[in-house]
């Protein structure tokens, strides 16, 4: 008789879940959107690189080059995090932002080395089988880009800032003009036959480029206003770096899985078309699976203590859900043959061959939110070794599921690629909601000093 009113003011405690529901989807939808707008652009520059000299084939050496700029971007894998957290006072910020050049600073030269010998020769050709005209695509890609990956670098103490105070919608605001710019160029470069990786990968970057400067305008006000008040925290620089290190070798790991697929298709029947399948289709599901990982910063944006774990539970299933059920539109016969065929320049036999990869890919989306849930839930409870747990599981499954498919496994390369991610995204949820329940870890923990003082907290 007794508990019952205490279960009714623990839940009167937390916001109205249509009140809380609103404010998550008026934070997350902006969000989604930026989330998934490197992926999403990546049809548009594809239209470029893939009516290059080399066809589609020169499009997936493309992709291998980024896919190797992100392993080596993500040694700054958790800084977005990190700041959510961290830069939250004047001292705190300025460690922050130090942090980033630095860490953009050793992924630049990480990135250099890859395209020098020895070093080219073991990425583009003993790891990713490539040759002659392939390989010096795949190494100028990879020189070319490095100004684009320093800029990610450079862009987090702004865009972080962002987050931190709900102003996701003009983080939005500055993605949309690089999504534009992407659009404008890709039209206007394929009409003028100025097409192949280096016409790619130049609009590529001026629109990266301008949309941080775009972040940087409009999170000024915001550090203008950050002080150095006591009862604000004024992480260091070291102790910055000691929490986003486990995040960022958790996101290597991540990132390296992307390698090992362009590894595994190379040794995968048929891998010239296994490799135009894969990245083709995969170039449609990853800004889906972007979008949902952004539900890493909701739940740090919006802790469960706050607002209810029911209420952050039940939107993060209705963002997976709704990613999963937009991947479906690709399955209807003419929308297919226009983005494949019409758009990025896939053989029609093939086209059968990418929707049998987005259909198995299908539920990826949704595992990627709820896996995210639950590294942001980790984030709040500064145990990042929880979401490293999980991601290194996620690479190892890999590994294990693309080996025995490619030796043993009777069917097409280009599903490969698509069976062992989906698997890998199941096995590392598990490994990080068992790393969450063995540490203990209640959903009503929040971090000391979450909220902001000033006032611009957006639910305040």
């Amino acid at each position: 008789m007794t508990t019952q009113p205490e279960a009714s003011s623990q839940s009167a405690a937390f916001p109205p879940i249509r009140e809380t529901f609103r404010k998550l989807t008026k934070f997350y939808i902006p969000l989604a959107i930026q989330g998934m707008s490197m992926s999403l652009t990546y049809p548009l520059v594809a239209s470029i690189v893939s009516h290059g000299k080399l066809g589609a084939s020169e499009y997936a050496v493309f992709a291998q080059s980024q896919a190797i700029m992100f392993f080596v971007g993500s040694v700054g894998a958790g800084m977005i995090t990190t700041g959510m957290i961290f830069a939250r006072s004047l001292t705190g910020y300025r460690n922050y932002f130090k942090l980033s050049i630095l860490l953009g600073c050793v992924a630049a030269l990480l990135q250099f080395l890859c395209c020098v010998p020895p070093f080219d020769n073991i990425v583009f050709g003993k790891l990713y089988h490539l040759d002659g005209e392939l390989f010096d695509i795949g190494k100028k890609t990879l020189l070319c880009a490095i100004p684009m990956n320093f800029t990610f670098f450079a862009r987090n103490p702004f865009l972080s800032t962002l987050f931190a105070e709900k102003r996701s919608d003009k983080a939005t605001l500055a993605t949309f003009v690089r999504i534009g710019m992407t659009w404008l160029g890709s039209v206007i470069f394929v009409k003028l036959g100025l097409t192949g990786w280096m016409w790619g990968l130049g609009l590529t970057t001026v629109a990266v480029i301008t949309e941080s400067q775009l972040f940087k305008y409009f999170a000024s006000p915001y550090i203008k206003s950050l002080d150095d008040a006591p009862d604000k925290e004024k992480a260091s620089i070291s102790r910055q770096l000691a929490f986003t290190l486990p995040l960022s070798l958790g996101g290597s790991l991540m990132t390296i899985s992307g390698v090992m697929i362009g590894i595994f298709l190379g040794k995968a029947p048929d891998p010239g078309v296994s490799r135009e399948v894969h990245y083709m289709a995969m170039g449609i599901m990853a800004p889906l699976g972007g979008a949902a990982a952004r539900m890493q910063s909701v739940t740090v944006a919006f802790p469960p203590s706050k607002y209810g774990s029911r209420a952050i539970t039940l939107f993060t299933l209705c963002v997976g859900i709704t990613m999963c059920s937009i991947s479906i539109i690709l399955q209807i016969p003419q929308i297919s043959r226009w983005y494949f065929v019409d758009v990025q320049n896939l053989a029609p036999e093939l086209v059968r061959n990418a929707k049998i990869v987005m259909l198995i890919y299908c539920s990826g989306p949704f595992l990627h939110a709820i896996r995210s849930n639950s590294e942001g839930i980790a984030a709040l409870r500064r145990r990042p070794n929880a979401t490293l747990s999980g991601q290194a599981t996620y690479l190892a499954t890999l590994v294990i599921v693309f080996f025995l498919l490619v030796h043993f496994a009777p069917i097409g390369g280009y599903m490969m690629g698509a069976i062992s991610v989906l698997s890998a995204l199941i096995a590392s949820y598990l490994a990080l909601r068992i790393a969450l329940i063995y540490n203990d870890l209640a959903d009503n923990y929040e971090i000391p000093n979450m909220p902001r003082q000033n006032g611009r907290d957006g639910h305040q």
